[in-house]
């Protein structure tokens, strides 16, 4: 891998970081100049990474002024939780099924992470352990082309799943991964099914009446 190509992914991976997890908000305005000088790089490893971000739905261009961090539409939410819960619903049933006595326990694993809701650095942490988390379900399908399905689903949505890291949010999540883990476990996949769509219903339910109540 050439220096530029390495500059390149590095800059993008660094940005498209702090804007799914917060640290840049929405609507606000980058520039490949600003993000150059900041990173001491050329703008052309910048420009590249801008590029890439506004593939990924993350900027939009703004003309003559820079890149806008995309705002987020409350149609495109409301179709990407329906999207989720049909695509993770029907992991979490194969799940049950399919999943080995191994990848079993590494759920378990995930479920139980230990975390402090008052704790900003733990958030972003659980935030990151409750993706993977449900990454790994969908792994545990043993479908490939739905494992990439569901990591692009959760990839679309990180920016929002951060709203719901609130207050005993943290709690229930967390509960409820262990609800699923073990209803994989008793290979029950008509429940497991259920649940999962009641998981990402609860997580819908808390994001919208705190962000989207009138």
């Amino acid at each position: 891998m050439d220096e530029k190509s390495s500059l390149t992914e590095q800059i993008y991976y660094k940005l498209k970081e702090m804007i799914l997890y917060g640290k840049i908000k929405s609507g606000e305005l980058l520039t490949v100049g600003e993000i150059a000088q900041n990173y001491h790089i050329s703008r052309t490893p910048v420009r590249e990474a801008f590029t890439a971000l506004k593939h990924d739905g993350l900027l939009e261009v703004l003309p003559h002024k820079g890149y806008l961090v995309s705002r987020i539409d409350l149609k495109d939410l409301e179709d990407l939780f329906v999207i989720r819960m049909m695509l993770e619903g029907g992991a979490a049933e194969l799940a049950a099924t399919n999943a080995s006595k191994q990848m079993i326990a590494q759920l378990e694993q995930l479920a139980m992470v230990e975390f402090s809701k008052d704790d900003e650095r733990d958030e972003i942490f659980f935030m990151k352990t409750n993706l993977n988390f449900h990454t790994f379900v969908a792994k545990a399908s043993k479908n490939d082309r739905l494992v990439n399905l569901v990591a692009n689903s959760l990839n679309l949505m990180q920016r929002v799943l951060l709203w719901d890291l609130k207050d005993s949010s943290l709690y229930s999540m967390q509960t409820e991964h262990m609800k699923l883990v073990e209803l994989i476990g008793k290979r029950d996949p008509v429940n497991t099914k259920k649940y999962m769509i009641e998981h990402i219903e609860s997580s819908r339910r808390r994001i919208f009446s705190r962000n989207y109540s009138s």
